[in-house]
């Protein structure tokens, strides 16, 4: 009789090979918690000083994917970047095309023409996901909260990626100086079986 998993941890795996070395495939809980909490103050930092929303709740996930699964393919900085971007020219897309930008946002009242923005903001940036082989399951939310009309317009926009930016090249940076063989890029995943 098989065993059935108790939590998420039962199914990710423990090690991995990096060439002809077994690392660890995810960090421990003790680098999660500190190197998660300081990417977020510096990021919330750096979002008080410039007066602009670089923290959203997508940001949260790609932290704790950075660095708890630094060799996940969700972790390339490529990945991140490229979901990213997609999401948020999604998010702008599906705002554009239901006539919904500047339009302030009440999600406690959802209209069809809101519900109907989100839901191609998310078709559209799972399209651009796939299209593009960037696979970061976070930045769906991005696509989510732009066509919400969270955010107020194109500097807030490009804040949310300057903040997934400036959380990706640090998390990375910390990673790899403690000795975290993380992609500084990408590494291409085998095609599909």
């Amino acid at each position: 009789m098989s065993r059935g998993f108790s939590n998420i941890s039962d199914i990710v795996p423990r090690r991995t090979k990096v060439g002809d070395v077994s690392v660890p495939y995810r960090s421990s809980s003790l680098y999660i918690l500190v190197v998660g909490t300081l990417l977020t103050a510096m990021l919330c930092a750096i979002a008080v000083i410039a007066s602009e929303p670089f923290v959203v709740p997508s940001v949260g996930p790609t932290i704790f994917i950075i660095v708890a699964f630094p060799l996940s393919e969700q972790a390339h900085p490529r990945n991140i970047l490229l979901a990213t971007a997609a999401t948020i020219v999604a998010g702008i897309i599906a705002l554009a095309l239901f006539d919904l930008i500047g339009v302030p946002p009440n999600l406690t009242d959802l209209t069809w023409t809101r519900a109907g923005a989100l839901t191609v903001a998310v078709a559209l940036g799972l399209g651009g996901i796939i299209a593009l082989r960037a696979l970061h399951v976070p930045s769906v939310a991005t696509a989510m909260i732009i066509g919400a009309g969270l955010l107020k317009g194109p500097f807030d926009w490009l804040s949310v990626f300057v903040g997934v930016l400036a959380v990706t090249v640090a998390g990375v940076a910390i990673n790899r100086a403690c000795g975290k063989p993380q992609a500084l890029w990408w590494r291409p995943q085998p095609p599909d079986q």
